[in-house]
């Protein structure tokens, strides 16, 4: 009895045991339900928009998955959680936000930062690129009800200095692609980067009517005035 009764006892212990690892290998095979963004710690010199534009994403998007408004300022030290694509997307549709539509900040034009749909749209531009693009914005939002701005600070007219501090996050890995001080479109207040995919696919139908394109087939988000 002594006999059976202990092997009763161990064939207990052994069903619990395969149970228990049973249970270990089906959360193993189970698919990781974490999210796929990326924490990003600022560094210094860094923006929300060069953050974005280093990812390929909208400055828009990345402040929609972190809860902040895209003229928020970041922190050095700050952790930035970088979305995936699809995640971005959702971010923007839980917030009530459609891609290409007016921000809701304001900022000073001299800079290039985005204003409100009201507005004109100087940002420090040449006269006659200013111009021209205030009238292909209008046709933008009349033709396809979509608005036309630049994704960030020193998204439209740079100073030297300002492409060069550009220049200088790029080789440091840090920032977007940009040309050398001296060298870029931007210096000329001729060149705009803006804020959406939605917003280029407007002005490769539209822009030749104004005198803007795409001039680098590699930056979805760059635009210039060539003249009209």
């Amino acid at each position: 009895m002594a006999r059976n009764g202990r092997r009763t006892r161990l064939g207990g212990l052994e069903s619990t045991a395969i149970a228990l690892l049973a249970a270990a290998a089906g959360a193993l095979a189970a698919p990781a339900s974490a999210s796929a963004s990326a924490p990003h710690v600022v560094l210094a010199g860094e923006s929300l928009w060069s953050i974005s534009a280093a990812n390929n994403l909208t400055t828009r998007t990345v402040a929609a998955f972190n809860g902040i408004s895209e003229d928020s300022t970041i922190l050095v030290g700050q952790t930035i959680q970088v979305p995936t694509v699809a995640e971005g997307a959702a971010a923007l549709a839980n917030a009530g936000i459609v891609p290409g539509s007016p921000a809701t900040s304001t900022a000073s034009a001299a800079t290039g930062t985005t204003a409100p749909a009201a507005a004109p749209s100087t940002y420090g531009l040449d006269p006659a690129a200013a111009s021209s693009w205030e009238a292909m914005r209008q046709a933008a939002l009349a033709q396809f009800g979509i608005d036309l701005y630049p994704a960030g600070p020193l998204s439209a007219y740079r100073t030297y200095e300002q492409q060069a501090y550009l220049y200088d996050l790029y080789l440091s890995g840090q920032g977007a692609p940009a040309n050398p001080p001296g060298s870029s479109t931007h210096e000329l207040g001729v060149a705009v980067d803006v804020a959406d995919p939605a917003m280029r696919n407007v002005i490769d139908q539209i822009g030749s009517a104004y005198g803007w394109a795409g001039t680098i087939p590699s930056e979805w988000w760059h635009v210039a005035y060539l003249g009209g």
